[in-house]
């Protein structure tokens, strides 16, 4: 197991850590949406058709789609007539997008923790499957909350450790041991799925970001759990 594989905070000095972070998800660009739907029975679907009716009506809405990889929430955004800027720091990805048709015209090669828009330009932004390879969490959140508009909303979609004791060790043995081997035969990259594996075990409970969504200036977050626990959406408020 590499360095980079345990979930830690940094704050400070993550330049590093998202070089290899970028090269890895640059390298599984091509795999990446099959081995999703793949590894996750196509459940990863439904629960980011989940997230888009909590949006509510987004005809002609603005949306900034934080890590959007290959863009498949932002083709299911476009699909609900919202205006999308699809935002990831990995090229190989946004091109793997452009080329399935999946992202639209506005996409930014950008970190989501020094967002490139002005204040307050987005109702809506979301971040799927990628806030557990942000090491500067707080500086993200932050940001996140700036570029939010007054009465916005960021939501956040992530895999999550289930809390039932059956539950927990049949998810357990899938992380440790079917995850990274089918990623692997698949791609030829078994570090980069032995990675994201990893990052699930480590990543913060799902209490611990919440508080740092807080201290982050958000005035209100809930939990939605989906799927016995296995994913969470958090829906984070920015009052008026």
């Amino acid at each position: 197991m590499d360095k980079y594989s345990d979930y830690k905070i940094d704050n400070s000095t993550p330049e590093e850590k998202k070089k290899h972070v970028k090269e890895m998800f640059d390298s599984i660009a091509p795999t990446y949406d099959f081995l999703n739907r793949f590894l996750s029975f196509g459940i990863d679907r439904l629960w980011r058709r989940r997230l888009i009716r909590l949006c509510g009506d987004l005809q002609g809405m603005p949306v900034l789609d934080l890590c959007c990889g290959t863009g498949d929430l932002t083709h299911e955004f476009l699909k609900s007539g919202a205006g999308v800027v699809s935002l990831d720091f990995s090229l190989g990805m946004l091109k793997e997008g452009v080329k399935r048709g999946w992202l639209g015209d506005m996409n930014l090669s950008a970190d989501a923790a020094r967002i490139p828009v002005k204040d307050g330009s987005f109702p809506i932004e979301t971040i799927a499957f990628g806030i557990r390879n942000i090491p500067d969490i707080d500086v993200f959140l932050r940001d996140a909350h700036r570029v939010l508009s007054v009465g916005g909303r960021l939501f956040i979609l992530e895999l999550t450790r289930p809390e039932k004791p059956v539950v927990k060790l049949f998810y357990n043995i899938y992380l440790k041991w079917v995850l990274p081997f089918m990623g692997g035969v698949f791609s030829g990259r078994r570090e980069a799925y032995a990675y994201l594996s990893r990052t699930i075990e480590t990543f913060l409970e799902p209490n611990e970001l919440m508080n740092r969504v807080r201290e982050s200036g958000f005035s209100g977050v809930e939990r939605i759990k989906l799927t016995f626990g296995v994913a969470s959406i958090y829906v984070c408020s920015k009052d008026r």
